[in-house]
């Protein structure tokens, strides 16, 4: 552990990796806006954001936005893991950034196993969100609690009131609104950082 006050406190800690989430929120997002300025079928509303996984236009964009986004909870958890934050949470992060790249690599228009075990991923890593975001606020303020958790509930409800096969399409909607929720909700837990007490290795 290192001597250095700011290094004790974690205050600094806190404030850098805000910084990096909102500059990886930030790139995910534009290059998500991006993929939707160059192609915004009517099938993207059903398919959500998968759609743009599977287009030779969008993808080397929704590529680089999977990749930013797995740099930032790369560096989120080895910060948390770091302060006394749930180690579920720390796996958790490591897991979703994981599944990023296998939802790329399971396009879902490849056949049946592809799209199922793409489906599964995708579902997994909606429920792993959910979890982290729980155990992440649980000690945060009501309001703080309240904010994060019905931006993220409620684009994970819409998210999951498309997936059936009805007229009911707003997929791409729901999931862009979920994972604004949880950015939010990670970025929220990095004002809690400085209260937390170092672990010592």
């Amino acid at each position: 552990m290192s001597g250095n006050g700011a290094s004790v406190t974690g205050e600094p800690t806190g404030v850098q990796l805000r910084h990096l989430l909102a500059l990886t929120l930030g790139a995910f997002f534009a290059t998500l806006l991006i993929c939707l300025l160059i192609k915004h079928a009517s099938v993207a509303q059903r398919d959500g954001i998968s759609f743009y996984g599977v287009s030779a236009h969008t993808l080397p964009f929704l590529s680089t936005g999977f990749l930013v986004a797995s740099f930032g909870l790369w560096r989120t958890a080895a910060h948390f893991s770091a302060f006394d934050v749930p180690a579920l949470t720390v796996v958790g992060l490591r897991v979703v950034l994981i599944g990023l790249f296998v939802l790329l690599a399971t396009p879902f228009n490849r056949g049946t196993f592809m799209n199922w075990a793409h489906m599964t991923t995708g579902v997994t890593l909606a429920l792993i969100q959910v979890a982290i975001t729980a155990l992440l606020l649980i000690r945060r303020s009501r309001r703080a609690r309240a904010s994060a958790r019905q931006r993220s509930s409620f684009g994970g409800l819409v998210a999951a009131a498309s997936l059936p096969d009805w007229r009911f399409q707003y997929l791409l909607q729901g999931e862009t609104l979920n994972e604004v929720g949880f950015g939010w909700c990670l970025i929220e837990w990095t004002y809690a950082l400085h209260s937390r007490p170092l672990r010592r290795f």
